[in-house]
């Protein structure tokens, strides 16, 4: 039994809040999330309340410290994780944006300051905190929340927090996303609301080959904002693909500014307007943009090699299904430029199985 308090609180809770010692109070913390697997309910979630009793300062202090710990733990203790970010949650819980300024400021320029975080623990603690509090993080944060979630294997919460961030349409900071972001702007609410669900569609596409799911579903938004008018917005998007960002984020590959590096969650969008682009009628205006895509695609980078070998095969496969003579002619061209072995071999694939 243990022993409380004549306050009632039991004596080690006690012992443990009114700890002056902050760096003692964290390894104790740490301690108990992995003894009681990240529960903090199992003392009537005693402890917990104890903490989020304390002054607005130092309650920030201990959050900053046991975030820093999370990069640590998850290297070498990955399960105690989800623990600790829950707990990061519950100490923010009732502090507004500026008392929590200290800890949640520093995450946001980092968030904003990269394509993706390798260990996004104390992002999605920062993500959880602000959805909590009904505030609505920055275009840039939400981009590398959208990245890291493809990106990133740990933890596997983010995608579902990613999921819940509809807008922007598409990440700013590539050009053509900077450009289908304006457009969509200038629109009216109508096609706005149209090319909104056109691009949220295209962005779920996962591989080359899209389902006939996917396609059925894809139809009525493609009949919405109409066949010509995603064929123009897609090849000027297409044409921008090849210019570096305008915005220096660091590399998720290697040291340095990812100027050429494809964003995951943008790229994922463009393989899905390639494959819309099958549901409209062949037209020479979409050959040629989904040449350029598929050679743009294949831009190398330092640290990376081609940028997206991926939207390059889904190019192909939707030049292959588009058919016609204008498709054809973009195919002979490619195979006669392109040096990416197995881009080639799909294109070599898609001759010999239309001549035959």
């Amino acid at each position: 039994m243990p022993q409380h308090q004549p306050d009632g609180r039991p004596a080690a809770v006690r012992e443990l809040a009114d700890s002056r010692d902050l760096e003692a109070v964290a390894r104790s913390l740490h301690r108990r999330n992995a003894e009681h697997r990240g529960d903090w309910t199992l003392d009537g979630g005693g402890l917990v309340r104890e903490l989020q009793d304390w002054p607005a300062e130092r309650r920030v202090r201990l959050l900053v410290r046991l975030s820093e710990g999370l990069e640590e733990t998850a290297v070498h203790a990955p399960p105690e994780c989800r623990g600790l970010a829950a707990l990061n949650v519950l100490l923010a819980q009732g502090l507004s944006a500026r008392q929590l300024a200290p800890w949640r400021e520093p995450l946001l320029a980092e968030a904003a300051g990269r394509l993706a975080l390798w260990e996004g623990w104390r992002l999605t603690a920062l993500v959880e905190t602000e959805l909590a509090a009904g505030r609505q993080l920055p275009d840039a944060v939400v981009a590398t929340v959208r990245r890291s979630a493809v990106l990133a294997s740990d933890p596997a919460e983010l995608p579902s927090l990613a999921r819940q961030f509809t807008e922007p349409a598409v990440n700013p900071g590539e050009p053509w996303a900077d450009r289908a972001l304006a457009d969509l702007a200038a629109a009216g609410p109508g096609a706005r609301a149209g090319w909104r669900e056109l691009l949220a569609h295209a962005a779920t596409a996962t591989g080359a080959k899209p389902t006939a799911t996917w396609l059925r579903a894809g139809q009525p938004l493609v009949d919405a904002v109409g066949p010509e008018r995603l064929r123009a917005a897609a090849a000027e998007w297409f044409a921008l693909t090849g210019e570096p960002r305008r915005d220096a984020v660091t590399s998720f590959h290697r040291s340095g500014p990812a100027l050429h590096d494809p964003d995951p969650f943008n790229w994922r969008a463009l393989q899905g307007i390639a494959a819309l682009l099958t549901l409209t009628p062949p037209h020479p205006d979409t050959a040629r943009a989904l040449a350029t895509l598929a050679e743009t695609a294949l831009i190398r980078c330092r640290g990376l090699g081609p940028r997206s070998p991926l939207t390059a095969a889904a190019t192909i496969r939707a030049l292959t299904t588009l058919g016609g003579p204008d498709a054809r002619t973009e195919l002979e061209r490619l195979a006669g430029t392109l040096t990416y072995k197995p881009t080639l071999k799909a294109i070599t694939t898609a001759l010999t199985t239309r001549n035959s």
